[in-house]
């Protein structure tokens, strides 16, 4: 493996381990899925720590498991790594997790009504949410379609993007407002997605609905990199003040990394 090479950063083990051989097989296995390129016996020993020998014996165990695949002058994550990420998968779908948030932990989300949405060309798509107490006037459907330019989520979203890709995504300008207050030109949008990063959460201000202001923030995968969707929590403008403003907006952000925690992500610092 070349010195060039680029890998993201594991989260830390949560414990020592019991067993040396295992933690080290994981490291390995930690350092292969990271890894933009086959990772090779010396890479392998000089990055995990290991002797040559040690690093050789663990990758042929791991290549005769499946575990790993031979790539040239290194190895690569193997097939049945699939059968337990399709196990994982089957308990950490995205809607299944946004459900349970109710169930631990969710009990300041009752009045306000949270919605959560994926990214689809330049509109957002609902596909879960939770109507509270409070009437909005309007409600969340699945499968429901709004301007991601307009939208809490889809502001939380698209400002996980570099300002250059949002220019190329809405190269043919915005799509028609929906109200007096949606945003109106790309650099106005792009001046809104700097704040939403300042920030920390997006904010609709009444511009998919009169008198609805909703808060966003984004949810990543596991990786930590990769933005799979957005979580908003709205409420009638009449029921806010600055300092409720805040804290719904702070609230939004909690159940955000909440929801991407259970989807395997570990930020560091957070919560």
């Amino acid at each position: 493996m070349s010195s060039s090479h680029t890998t993201r950063k594991r989260p830390p083990l949560a414990v020592k381990p019991a067993v040396p051989a295992v933690e080290r097989a994981t490291r390995l296995l930690d350092m292969v899925a990271l890894s933009d390129e086959p990772v090779t016996i010396s890479g392998a020993a000089r990055d995990l720590g290991l002797a040559k020998s040690t690093a050789h014996g663990l990758i042929n165990t791991l290549v005769e498991l499946g575990l790993l695949e031979r790539s040239g002058p290194g190895v690569v994550m193997g097939g049945h790594v699939m059968f337990w990420a399709n196990a994982f998968m089957a308990r950490s779908d995205l809607v299944a997790e946004f459900v349970r948030l109710w169930d631990d932990g969710g009990q300041d989300l009752n009045s306000e009504t949270a919605s959560l949405t994926i990214l689809d060309g330049l509109d957002v798509v609902y596909i879960a949410s939770q109507h509270g107490t409070d009437p909005l006037g309007i409600t969340f459907k699945t499968g429901m379609r709004l301007p991601a330019a307009y939208t809490a989520t889809g502001k939380a979203i698209l400002a996980t993007l570099p300002d250059a890709a949002i220019r190329q995504l809405y190269a043919q300008g915005l799509p028609p407002s929906m109200t007096p207050h949606s945003v109106r030109s790309v650099d106005a949008l792009i001046a809104e997605l700097t704040d939403v990063r300042k920030r920390g959460y997006s904010i609709d201000d009444q511009q998919i609905r009169e008198g609805m202001v909703c808060f966003g923030a984004p949810v990543y995968d596991f990786s930590g990199k990769r933005a799979v969707g957005g979580i908003a929590l709205s409420t009638h403008i009449s029921r806010l003040d600055d300092a409720q403003r805040e804290d719904m907006g702070r609230k939004a952000v909690r159940h955000a990394q909440r929801l991407s925690r259970r989807l395997g992500f570990h930020q560091e610092g957070g919560n």
